[in-house]
């Protein structure tokens, strides 16, 4: 069963193999800098009520990697999502992921924002020493098969398959564009401790699937950049 009809809901109706005993829960805030109470009030009411529908069955959730390193409404609404989880599902998956790229998505993205802007050719700031991360969605519906039927009750982190500085990351959607992106570099430090925190089954997940981190990046920005 997949609730939802966003990024990661239409990648799942496309892809994923129901085994009957899951509950893909990809409805939701997804915007890192939303601020509305009733939307994260919303996203809370339907997975409680997905949760008290479907007591036997596993739910998968997709939260973040920043929880954490980052604080805001949205972060603090997708650790409140974890602990509701944890507290009344008897079976879950949290999948802490980075930030996602597919078909279309919203403009929220930070590939959907770049590639915009860089297009539009405008001028934008970027802090010189924050790193990011993206993964294709398709890569997420495999790894929910791949860990689906290993584990239970358990966070998997998902640091990334090649973390990156957005300052190259712009680089990269620049050349891909034949755009100069026209960076302003601004001076701010983060925490990219996150970057160190995959789970071991993450790591296992993309021995099994041989996906080579050198190049990922760049691979899937082709793979769903329109030029």
């Amino acid at each position: 069963m997949i609730v939802g009809n966003g990024l990661i809901a239409t990648a799942f109706k496309k892809k994923y193999i129901d085994n009957g005993k899951n509950v893909i829960f990809a409805s939701g805030v997804s915007n890192s800098l939303e601020t509305d109470p009733l939307k994260f009030s919303r996203e809370k009411k339907l997975l409680t009520n997905t949760i008290l529908n479907y007591p036997d069955k596993q739910i998968i959730y997709f939260s973040t990697i920043l929880i954490g390193y980052k604080d805001n409404s949205y972060y603090r609404h997708k650790e409140d999502m974890e602990e509701l989880i944890k507290k009344t599902s008897k079976y879950y998956i949290i999948f802490r992921i980075p930030q996602l790229i597919g078909e279309k998505g919203n403009n929220n993205t930070i590939i959907n924002y770049l590639v915009n802007t860089i297009k539009n050719k405008n001028e934008f700031n970027v802090y010189g020493n924050v790193k990011r991360a993206i993964i294709d969605v398709d890569d997420i519906v495999n790894l929910v098969h791949y860990c689906e039927d290993k584990v239970n009750c358990m966070v998997i982190n998902i640091a990334g398959i090649e973390k990156i500085s957005v300052i190259d990351l712009s680089k990269k959607i620049g050349y891909i564009l034949n755009v100069e992106p026209l960076i302003k570099i601004q001076e701010k430090t983060e925490n990219d401790k996150w970057t160190l925190i995959d789970s071991d089954i993450f790591k296992d997940f993309l021995h099994a699937l041989k996906i080579i981190p050198v190049g990922y990046t760049e691979r899937i920005i082709k793979k769903y950049i329109e030029l």
